[in-house]
């Protein structure tokens, strides 16, 4: 991998930017940043907030690997995976101690940019990274620090994704792989300029079977581009379409694996289906000499379909006049029966709660009926649940940004100011379904199916929100010297979410209308210290609001099912981070290095409490104080035809305020005590990464890679005082052979060694699913299993 550390002014929040200063500092690479707007050129003396790491068309492309997060993990410094889903493209991705995931109950940290359009999902703030098309990416770049430019949710850095055109990309290609586990893909790409015309293509498909059991996943993407560029104007229209099915089946039992396997699973199905229409355009034009235009405007549609077969809290119960129904139980009320009042109520002499001691569940459509008067159907068989939902996205916005480049008194200068709105209009619609679990023997497939048409109208949710962001920022670059450059920039958020509960009105409805506004400066400073030496600093703040989803799932008393059930809430507070960063990035000895501590300070964090015998159940609070403190250390040397490169991050990652983890399923039990400077579960201390690549010809590349991650803690235990989940080491191999210009083939195999290892942890019962079939595991502690040792191959075609 060639790491590419560039220090770099943000100019706009929805394109990568750069002013051009003084020539190249002798020993550094010089990089431009491309994409659908590249700003300008950028070259190595820029003034600075934060750092970025770019991975080019070539690094992306070099070997099959399943999906864009795996390559940020295996490419980048400071980036890790927890496998929570077992599945490619339902990961969560941290960096810095900060997360892009897919799933609703997490503090999402990481602002994502596609062709300079962010898609985070209005209704969590989520990133569904089945939806970027990896084969039609030209260049990635991750930006470091709470850079305020590029707007929400930017607390820990920020990632641009730039794709292909018709005049960066003017060939046609055809691409097959295949792998273990039932995995197959192809696509198929072409680009091409006529005059000022320029079009590109692209259509891939991917399936596999899924090395988890019920796991196949499809995943469908169609990638255009029409452009039009001349010397002074490029204008970009851009159109993704996505249709994916995935299912991850998350965690097991950490004990299961020994009666079965590690490609188990505990319940299921756990299934999303993503479908996709988004059209973007870009304009960029240079008005005259010294002043240019960018404009971006997008209109995104994306509908997010979910199934989750569950845990249920329900139980049969005898109403008074001795019909059979279902009550919701406390969350051991099914293991303590005997401590309740008690009623043998049929021929089994099964043991019937009094519905006068808990509350009876209502159902919809059958409002005062029992569930015995309603189904044929034994109340005492309903075991679980089965909880479909919907969530339709539609956003549209536009950003504008002038580029002034000029002087200030005698110093060269540009002054970068842009303005934009994003509109969000979601519509939420969830049920809970009652089930039956399939779990008669250990050769059941523990399926939950539904019981058509019973639904718990308690946990019905129809939900409608309209999110409106209104921003607006500056940032200015003045070359004070030949050897410094100084970047200050702010930015204005004024957020607005409206709430509209289709069921309920007053006290207890979902209704809400809530603002926040934000003012965020930043500040970096870049020195070259010598002709091999670059020094930087920066200071820096960013915001994100709480998401809607996170609004409606804010009640300790009455905690929410993710991603089902919401509740009237109290409301959150927004989310402040403040980054300090310093940086050297340099040669020394014919070693390209960077070496970067930052700290991070997060003022009411958000985070998810679990409140149930699942991990879905819970609700979000606010903690006072959060911190990451780290430090990163890489270096890149070429030793003729062997390039050899290596990574050392170091993350404490810790609450800095006091509050309790309600976390019912702790083996410790519940109401746990969190102190200042315990660590944040799921966040590994130590990664360290390594690569070798030996050249053995001009067209034979073999190459070999290790992965460290070492121990950190199960979700659920913030007061650090289980066992944490053990530390990991992976070697992975891969080789590229050019067989001529027009045909190459690759290959690669993760976790060569068939390393066991687990990415993940949280807590629940073991035992509502499989006391009667494997009584010896009873232990609370879950696991998301890492992937086996996986082959892949490829082949392309350019002609």
């Amino acid at each position: 991998m060639k790491k590419r550390y560039l220090l770099t002014c943000i100019g706009i929040a929805f394109n990568a930017s750069a002013v051009q200063t003084s020539a190249d500092i002798d020993g550094i690479e010089n990089i431009v940043i491309t994409g659908a707007n590249p700003l300008s050129q950028l070259s190595q003396t820029q003034s600075i907030i934060g750092q970025t790491q770019t991975l080019s068309r070539t690094e992306l492309h070099d070997t099959p690997t399943r999906s864009l997060a795996e390559i940020l993990r295996n490419q980048l410094v400071s980036v890790n995976i927890n496998d929570v889903q077992n599945n490619p493209f339902q990961p969560d991705v941290q960096y810095r101690g900060f997360t892009a995931s897919p799933l609703l109950g997490l503090p999402q940290g990481l602002s994502i940019y596609l062709n300079g359009t962010r898609v985070n999902e209005p209704f969590g703030d989520t990133v569904n990274w089945d939806l970027l098309p990896l084969e039609a990416l030209d260049n990635v770049v991750l930006f470091s620090t709470s850079n305020p430019i590029f707007g929400q949710n930017t607390l820990g850095g920020a990632l641009a994704l730039n794709t292909k055109n018709g005049f960066n990309y003017t060939d046609t290609q055809i691409n097959a792989s295949l792998g273990q586990y039932g995995r197959e893909e192809w696509s198929i790409q072409t680009g091409n300029q006529s005059g000022n015309w320029g079009w590109y293509g692209l259509l891939n498909q991917y399936q596999e079977e899924g090395w988890r059991d019920y796991s196949p996943s499809e995943v469908l993407q169609l990638f255009s581009t029409l452009s039009y560029h001349t010397t002074t104007t490029q204008v970009d229209l851009s159109w993704l379409h996505a249709d994916n099915e995935l299912l991850g089946n998350g965690a097991i039992p950490e004990d299961l694996p020994a009666f079965e396997s590690r490609a188990s699973v505990y319940t299921h199905p756990d299934k999303t289906n993503n479908e996709l229409d988004f059209v973007s355009v870009n304009i960029n034009s240079e008005l005259n000499d010294s002043l240019s235009i960018i404009v971006n405007a997008f209109y995104r549609d994306n509908t997010t379909s979910s199934i989750n077969g569950d845990d249920s809290d329900f139980g049969a119960c005898e109403l008074d006049n001795g019909f059979i129904t279902l009550c919701e139980m406390d969350d051991d009320d099914d293991d303590d029966l005997a401590d309740i009042n008690m009623n043998d109520a049929d021929d089994d002499d099964a043991q019937i709660a009094d519905a006068d001691d808990f509350e009876v569940v209502e159902f919809v459509g059958y409002e005062d009926l029992a569930f015995s008067q309603i189904s044929n159907i034994d109340p005492s068989d309903v075991d679980r649940t089965y909880n479909p939902g919907q969530a339709d996205n539609q956003s549209f916005g536009f950003t504008t940004q002038f580029t002034q480049r000029h002087r200030l008194g005698a110093k060269p200068a540009t002054t970068i100011i842009g303005f934009g709105a994003i509109n969000g209009d979601i519509h939420y619609a969830a049920d809970t379904t009652f089930g039956i679990l399939d779990n008669d023997s250990a050769l059941s497939s523990r399926t939950v199916t539904p019981i058509s048409g019973i639904m718990d109208a308690e946990a019905m949710v129809r939900l409608d929100v309209d999110t409106r962001a209104t921003f607006a920022y500056i940032s200015n670059i003045t070359q004070l010297s030949l050897a410094t450059n100084i970047n200050i920039a702010a930015r204005y958020n004024r957020d607005h979410i409206l709430m509209n509960d289709h069921l309920a009105d007053g006290e207890g409805s979902l209704d809400g209308d809530h603002r926040f506004t934000s003012f965020n400066p930043a500040i970096g400073l870049s020195y070259q210290v010598d002709a091999d030496t670059l020094f930087n600093i920066s200071l820096a703040q960013a915001t994100r609001v709480p998401s809607p989803a996170e609004l409606s799932c804010a009640d300790e008393n009455d905690p929410c099912r993710l991603p089902n059930g919401f509740v009237a809430d109290p409301p959150l507070d927004k989310v402040v981070t403040r980054t300090l960063e310093v940086s050297a990035t340099g040669k020394f000895s014919m070693t390209n290095y960077n070496a970067t501590v930052f700290y991070s300070q997060s003022i009411d964090d958000i985070i998810f409490q679990q409140a149930g015998t699942t991990s879905s159940r819970g609700y979000f609070i606010n903690i006072d104080k959060t911190q990451r403190l780290g430090a990163e250390l890489s270096a890149q040397r070429q030793y003729d035809n062997v390039l050899v490169s290596g990574s050392y991050n170091y993350l404490d990652a810790t609450f800095e305020s006091s509050f309790t983890s309600f976390s019912p399923m702790n083996p410790l039990g519940p109401d746990r005590q969190v102190n200042p400077g315990d660590s944040i579960p799921g966040q590994p201390k130590h990664q360290v990464k390594l690569r070798a690549e030996y050249s053995v010809s001009t067209n034979w590349l073999l190459g070999a890679q290790y992965i460290y991650a070492s121990k950190q803690y199960y979700r659920g235990d913030e007061a650090n005082e289980n066992k944490p989940i053990t530390g990991y080491g992976l070697i992975n191999l891969y080789s590229n052979y050019e067989y001529s210009n027009a045909l190459s083939f690759s290959m690669r195999i993760d976790n060569a060694l068939d390393h066991d290892y687990d990415t993940f942890g949280t807590y629940g019962e073991a035992d509502e699913v499989l006391e009667d079939i494997y009584p010896q595991i009873d232990s609370p502690y879950f696991i998301g299993v890492g992937h086996p040792r996986m082959l892949s191959v490829n082949a392309q075609y350019t002609f």
